[in-house]
């Protein structure tokens, strides 16, 4: 029979009293603790939510609206030519529209000719002899005018030639700038307008505009020129 004393319960039991337990070591105390403190540290964080993937807008080549596209889309129109670096696009309804080439999130989408520029020599080349025949042709066409005025329109069949020849040149500073630009695909189409307006200059004895309006015909009808600007217009 124990000899261990009992109390007794509000209910009326008895109760055993709890035997007596040594204490911890201080030892065993600090490397529990220690491991539970690496425990703690070994366990991964929860990685926070990630933002809300971008929808892009763009314009397409019709002046119509297009979207909400993920950017694999976007990288899917840019395959298949509906867009390119000059599309204009948006991140959300809020933002202002840019060129896709101004987002750095999408520039790695393009061709390496586009993401690049991708701009022929030879439009730089039809770019600058236009410019350079505007303003050549507008000061022929101004000189030959005050001739007209100082012989007292005894010159008079110097007229056509000198507003070919002025109007002209307006024209070709015009067009000359925009292929200069950073969009000059978009204004390639008028360039043969402005190529035969140089060729016209001989009206007003401009041999120079003359030369410089056959090259122009001439670079306009290179494969690299032509594969340039269907590839960024889709035209």
């Amino acid at each position: 029979m124990s000899d261990t004393p009992t109390e007794p319960t509000p209910d009326g039991e008895e109760k055993k009293d709890k035997p007596n337990l040594p204490p911890i070591p201080k030892e065993v105390r600090e490397a529990s603790l220690d491991q539970e403190r690496s425990f703690k540290e070994e366990t991964p964080a929860e990685a926070p939510p990630e933002p809300p993937a971008l929808e892009y807008t763009i314009i397409g080549g019709d002046g119509e609206e297009y979207g909400p596209a993920s950017k694999k889309d976007i990288a899917r129109w840019i395959q298949t030519g509906k867009a390119n670096r000059s599309t204009l696009v948006r991140a959300h309804p809020q933002a202002s529209w840019k060129p896709l080439c101004q987002l750095p999130e999408l520039t790695n989408l393009l061709p390496n000719e586009q993401n690049e520029g991708g701009k022929p020599g030879k439009l730089t080349a039809i770019g600058i002899m236009t410019l350079i025949g505007g303003i050549l042709a507008v000061l022929i066409g101004i000189g030959e005018a005050i001739g007209v005025i100082s012989s007292l329109c005894f010159a008079c069949f110097l007229i056509p030639g000198a507003t070919v020849s002025f109007f002209g040149g307006i024209f070709m500073i015009v067009q000359g700038a925009l292929l200069l630009g950073q969009n000059p695909a978009q204004h390639i189409h008028r360039t043969r307008i402005s190529a035969s307006l140089q060729i016209a200059c001989i009206l007003a004895g401009d041999v120079v505009n003359l030369t410089l309006g056959i090259l122009n015909h001439v670079f306009l009808s290179d494969r690299a020129v032509a594969a340039y600007r269907k590839k960024m217009t889709g035209n």
